[in-house]
């Protein structure tokens, strides 16, 4: 399903800036590359990083802890509270695709290395998103909100961490079907620009169409994708 929206705009996040289109062949030699890792990882041939993951759990935390905070000082962006099973699995696949031996290898790339940071960044970020999400919010939101905003002359609505924009399209159908998207404005942002790339395509897997439709009629909407 292809939407095309007026008064919508998506951006890029403040301070990274990110260049280039996705490429599909990087995710699957992303995947070739981290298979063969754990491959490697769980076999018994002599591995370097297998080495930097055998050592103390303890000093693991602290290198880890530590590039998180070199993130933080140097780019913005807090992964300080992010689940610790994501950004130990994300970190161990970016250290397979770049051959470092460890984490405080990586963090001296993230200090030096703009292009090597972003891709992290990438890595790290959580793209996990589906039309009309959570439908009892937007319940909700046609109940007890969508009466009040009908009483402003003009609304303004942010997604922040919009990932790939499917929660920013379904906010934009929901405003259409109450008569209020023609005086709306909707601006969906995030740091990973590829994710960004599909979000301003507007083009969505014919197979998520039955989920969607699913949580679209949850949400109170009568129709179908």
């Amino acid at each position: 399903m292809a939407i095309q929206l007026g008064g919508f705009f998506f951006e890029k996040v403040y301070p990274i800036f990110f260049e280039g289109k996705i490429v599909m062949s990087e995710d699957t030699l992303f995947t070739k590359k981290r298979n063969k890792f754990y491959s490697d990882f769980e076999g018994d041939q002599p591995f370097k990083l297998k080495e930097s993951f055998m050592k103390s759990r303890d000093i693991q935390d602290t290198e880890i802890n530590l590039l998180l905070e070199v993130i933080f000082e140097k780019y913005g962006y807090d992964f300080r509270q992010y689940s610790e099973a994501h950004i130990r699995r994300r970190l161990i696949s970016r250290l397979a695709l770049s051959g470092l031996s460890s984490i405080s290898e990586m963090q001296t790339q993230v200090l030096q290395d703009k292009t090597f940071a972003s891709k992290l960044l990438q890595d790290l970020s959580i793209t996990v998103t589906e039309m009309f999400r959570d439908p009892d919010f937007y319940v909700c939101l046609r109940k007890k909100a969508i009466p009040i905003l009908k009483t402003y002359p003009f609304v303004k609505i942010w997604h922040a961490g919009c990932s790939t924009g499917e929660e920013a399209y379904s906010m934009a159908i929901l405003l259409k079907e109450e008569g209020l998207y023609e005086r709306s404005i909707l601006y969906a942002t995030d740091f990973n620009e590829q994710a960004l790339n599909v979000a301003r395509e507007g083009i969505f897997r014919n197979r998520s169409m039955k989920e969607y439709t699913i949580n679209y009629q949850l949400s109170g909407g009568s129709g179908f994708f």
